[in-house]
């Protein structure tokens, strides 16, 4: 016997999200004309290649899209509630684009070729509401598409007896709330295996589920049900592969294999990680997280990735303009927000790597920028030692004295850098390997800097490509990105006694005093290098939440002995233009 289904507010809702302020009861005689048909785990809803054209809306669950071809078989995106599927086929009549398969059970609402034609003529708007969507949906870029795939039911595996793993729920659970997103913690002993299906569906927020592996039944149940797989584990502990993910087969070449996240668990009094390499060698997890147990700020940093509401923070390069960048940040954080992946390309690479190194303890970050002007190992220094064969070595040694043997993936919030391949012109994402060597890569501005080769490749300057690295951010489950550039400036008037000979300019590197400040063999070299890349910055403004461009015009590309002015411009420029921002852009508070 067929189930019935009422047309509650929950289904209610997901109609008017996706036809807008259509009549309600014209929404009630969709849902009830239309068939509702269950899906289980693995079950096609249709294949590529099908000619049947029926119009499907997941009511519940999550399906997966996926392309076949001779080349074997992409992941093209999930589909959660609220989402049409098939639509393409339903306008034109040609064979089925992609195949459909459910992720976990799931129901979905068929309208025929025959009913779509009816609703249309007794309602035109039905049309448009659902073409709308479409079009907006091909629109969609990555950031849009994670949003839409946030997960809803997330399978909490403990590793290791040592994790405080109820607590750790617990804690998710109350940071959750008071992001208004109402949380449900299922365990075994309270519910097991048989009633988790029904209570899972009757709840319309985020359900974490907690699991060991030590019990099979319970465990698969809630790997069956899960959008989402975080594995806690002791950082501390023995990094092989636990028998929960052998047994159940996480890393598998399958259509149907979850997004895994790792998340290394370290004590409160933790310094830096070490040796997360070990850990992410043997799995093919999508993202690993440090977590400090009892850390406040970094169990809200966990809550926002696991439903995809993260923020990503994205520093463009500039020379010794780069600094700042650090006051920038620190008047982003004092406003409140909070941070929870970061990249940057060239100065933003270099001074950005440099705040995550320091888990932003600006102290630590003040003493880096002051040393290095002090030990006269700042950009100008290493302009200046461009004549010296020996330039290349006092580069690496100046980055690496910064960061010693620490690797990228070891840094408590996620970070990556990125540089320009020499080969083909394509930019690098680096998010693993020595810091010193991928952000010397980064900022390894042609004609200025030495080449950084990093596994048998050359690479430069990341700013050549892409200034402000916005598309790899992409990657992470984020709800908000901020971008800084620091290229906004005002036109520079420049009398033409003001700019010396090539000569002069040779001899004052090795003067004392300098008499010029000439912009023909610094700013314009930098300026013409990065041309392209500024211009697809415009493009990138329409991609962020907030977009900050700085007016360093006054600022000396070279001289790096006015760092802490730098330092407070970029802080009283950040901050003022965050007090302008409406309340509503304001969303972190």
């Amino acid at each position: 016997m067929e189930p019935t289904y009422n047309f509650d507010d929950h289904f209610k809702k997901l109609l008017k999200n996706l036809f807008g302020d259509m009549d309600e009861a014209l929404l009630k005689q969709i849902f009830e004309s239309g068939k509702k048909t269950e899906l289980n785990s693995g079950d096609y809803l249709f294949k590529q290649g099908d000619g049947n054209n029926e119009l499907f809306i997941v009511l519940s669950g999550r399906l997966r899209a996926l392309n076949q071809d001779s080349a074997g078989t992409a992941i093209l995106g999930d589909i959660g509630a609220g989402e049409p599927v098939g639509e393409i086929a339903l306008f034109t009549n040609e064979p089925r684009m992609a195949s459909i398969v459910a992720m976990r059970k799931s129901l979905v609402l068929e309208i025929s070729q025959e009913m779509y034609g009816e609703i249309v003529r007794n309602n035109p708007g039905f049309a448009a509401s659902l073409t709308r969507f479409v079009i907006n949906r091909l629109r969609r870029n990555l950031l849009q598409q994670n949003l839409q795939a946030a997960p809803s039911n997330i399978a909490l595996i403990n590793m290791h007896d040592s994790n405080p793993v109820g607590e750790l729920a617990e804690g998710l659970k109350e940071f959750l709330g008071k992001d208004f997103i109402s949380t449900k913690v299922f365990h075994k002993e309270k519910y097991g295996p048989d009633g988790l299906t029904e209570e899972l569906e009757n709840h319309k927020g985020v359900n974490l589920m907690l699991c060991s592996g030590k019990d099979q039944a319970w465990t698969k149940q809630c790997l069956l049900h899960a959008d989402l797989i975080v594995l806690l584990a002791d950082a501390e502990a023995d990094p092989s592969l636990h028998p929960v993910e052998e047994s159940q087969e996480l890393y598998g070449d399958s259509v149907l294999n979850k997004k895994t996240y790792l998340v290394l668990l370290h004590d409160e009094d933790s310094k830096s990680p070490r040796g997360t390499i070990k850990w992410l060698e043997p799995r093919n997890v999508n993202l690993h997280i440090h977590v400090r147990k009892t850390n406040a700020k970094d169990l809200r940093r966990l809550c926002r990735i696991i439903t995809n509401r993260a923020v990503g923070l994205v520093l463009g390069g500039s020379g010794i303009k780069g600094y700042a960048h650090v006051g920038a940040v620190k008047a982003l954080l004092k406003s409140g927000m909070e941070i929870d992946f970061v990249g940057g390309t060239s100065a933003g690479a270099l001074y950005g790597m440099a705040m995550t190194y320091a888990d932003f303890d600006f102290e630590k970050v003040d003493t880096i920028c002051r040393q290095s002007v002090e030990n006269e190992e700042g950009i100008n220094d290493f302009f200046l030692n461009f004549f010296s064969k020996d330039s290349e070595k006092d580069i690496a040694g100046f980055v690496e004295n910064i960061f010693k043997d620490t690797q990228l993936e070891d840094f408590w919030i996620n970070s990556y850098c990125v540089s320009t391949s020499i080969s083909n012109s394509e930019v690098r994402v680096h998010t693993k390997g020595p810091v010193w060597k991928q952000v010397q890569a980064s900022f390894a501005l042609p004609g200025i800097f030495p080449p950084v080769v990093i596994d048998n490749q050359v690479y430069v300057d990341g700013g050549v490509s892409d200034n402000i690295p916005v598309d790899p951010m992409y990657r992470y489950p984020i709800k908000h990105i901020v971008a800084i550039s620091l290229t906004g400036s005002e036109p520079q008037k420049v009398e033409a006694k003001d700019v010396s000979s090539a000569w002069s300019q040779l001899k004052e590197t090795f003067a004392k005093k300098k008499k010029y400040d000439s912009p023909a063999l610094t700013s314009v070299m930098v300026n013409s290098m990065t041309f392209n890349s500024r211009q697809k910055e415009e493009i990138t403004k329409s991609k962020v939440s907030l977009y900050f461009e700085m007016n360093l015009g006054a600022v000396s590309l070279l001289d790096d002995s006015k760092w802490e002015k730098v330092v407070k411009k970029g802080y009283d420029q950040t901050r003022d233009f965050l007090t302008e921002l409406k309340e509503e852009e304001k969303f972190w508070s």
